[in-house]
């Protein structure tokens, strides 16, 4: 991914402002985003963003903005859609590990004639507490909640481990004997009303034919619930939902052509909906839907800190640079380490899992001397604190500005207190050229309201 002028001529404007570290989204890298992706996947599909990857509400509102529905794993993520002006029908709820509140709110919007888009069951204990809750609260056919069943189509992603969800030892999701059971336990249910299958195949997945194989279990198992009755005649005609989440690919090393990619996906979708028509089975799933989150917003995000140190030391970083789509390769001999203001605290997917994200100089320039290999660390006190080797000016020294590439997803939403930090200051920068502040350091999410500078 490669940092144009417009935005390190901001970035450098923002610090100067604002006490690093501070995050910095360009509006129109993410509505660029948002579009190749929507273009990708065109009406019908319906298209709903995943909060998980930022749920910062001025984002998310930009984002409903271009039509954008909201995926939600939490009470927390559906409190910043509500906030960003979606509305209840377009907002879903999914998750591992939903709590019995999280249940009794999907069961009590549906109560109050304000019910979500669904709610995805994600086992048989979670379905059997649900049915329970529903009747307890009293819910009636006549203000249903929707269900989705969430499939785990137990293949191979080819992806980093701590992303491969899809695979059948994976914590998420039901295999096709649980998912019968909880159709069961929920149809006995009154007001809970099963309209298809929930999917997530996996993250930065790249393989096609392992898309296509998660795809086609889930049509099969949306097949297996029409013919056991669990599909009512107007879910089998109008609204059965057949989800097939997110996990589009985002290499941050380089630039590739998003629309291209999400049409792949969206072709092998297709593709895969039109063998299941052709095999003559009846019960295909008219509604189609998708929810990226990292695709749309990654990108559109940097991170931006300060040095705080340079020391000549030698070090050999495992995993080095980045390779082929962020894939890591062997270990890197670094001349010596940079420290910067920012960490695992406000980007902690390096630690996690060794993921890669391009730091960049942005007010020390490519000196006469050229570049070094450096090994980049924040400032907590965990060894863990690293952001790999990365080439940067020799002449870098304590105050100068770099930026962290990539961070719209997943750093923000993942930032921590440790070592007591403060949250960072948030900014956006319009189309115009003009900077807003979302939110100030130190402040909560939902902030003040975004000001003009």
């Amino acid at each position: 991914m490669l940092l144009d002028q417009r935005i390190a001529e901001a970035a450098v404007r923002a610090a100067s402002a604002h006490e690093t570290p501070l995050f910095l989204t360009d509006a129109a890298a993410l509505e660029a985003n948002a579009d190749a992706v929507a273009a990708a996947f065109p009406d019908p599909w319906l298209r709903a963003y995943s909060l998980k990857a930022d749920p910062e509400p001025s984002l998310v509102r930009r984002l409903a903005a271009r039509g954008w529905a909201a995926n939600c794993v939490s009470l927390g993520e559906i409190a910043a859609a509500r906030d960003a002006g979606v509305p209840a029908s377009q907002t879903t709820l999914e998750g591992i590990g939903k709590s019995g509140a999280e249940l009794d709110a999907a069961i009590a919007a549906s109560l109050a004639g304000t019910p979500l888009r669904w709610i995805a069951v994600e086992s048989l204990d979670e379905a059997r507490d649900l049915g329970d809750r529903a009747t307890a609260a009293g819910l009636t056919a006549q203000r249903p909640l929707r269900v989705l069943l969430r499939l785990n189509p137990g293949i191979e992603p080819g992806t980093h481990a701590g992303l491969a969800v899809g695979r059948a030892s994976s914590k998420f999701g039901m295999d096709r004997i649980e998912l019968a059971a909880a159709a069961k336990a929920l149809s006995a249910a009154p007001g809970l009303r099963i309209i298809g299958v929930h999917l997530h195949a996996g993250s930065q997945l790249r393989d096609q034919v392992a898309w296509r194989a998660a795809v086609d279990a889930a049509l099969d198992a949306y097949a297996e619930l029409a013919a056991s009755g669990a599909l009512d005649d107007a879910a089998l005609k109008s609204d059965g939902t057949l989800c097939v989440g997110g996990g589009l690919p985002v290499d941050l090393g380089t630039v590739e052509d998003l629309r291209a990619i999400a049409t792949e996906f969206a072709a092998t979708c297709d593709a895969a909906w039109a063998a299941h028509a052709n095999k003559g089975v009846a019960a295909t799933p008219p509604v189609r839907a998708v929810e990226p989150g990292r695709a749309l917003v990654a990108s559109a995000t940097i991170l931006l800190a300060r040095v705080l140190h340079v020391r000549a030391r030698h070090e050999a970083v495992i995993g080095g640079l980045a390779g082929p789509h962020g894939s890591p390769k062997s270990a890197a001999e670094c001349e010596r380490q940079v420290i910067i203001d920012a960490g695992m605290t406000e980007i902690a997917r390096p630690a996690l899992y060794a993921a890669w994200h391009p730091v960049v100089a942005l007010n020390s320039g490519a000196a006469a001397d050229g570049e070094t290999l450096s090994a980049v660390h924040g400032p907590i006190c965990e060894s863990t604190d690293a952001l790999g080797a990365h080439l940067l000016p020799r002449s870098m020294a304590r105050g100068d500005l770099v930026g962290i590439l990539g961070a719209g997803a997943y750093a923000d939403a993942m930032r921590s207190p440790y070592n007591g930090r403060p949250t960072p200051a948030r900014l956006t920068l319009e189309r115009d050229g003009s900077l807003t502040l979302d939110r100030q350091r130190g402040a909560s999410t939902e902030g003040s309201p975004p000001t003009r500078r």
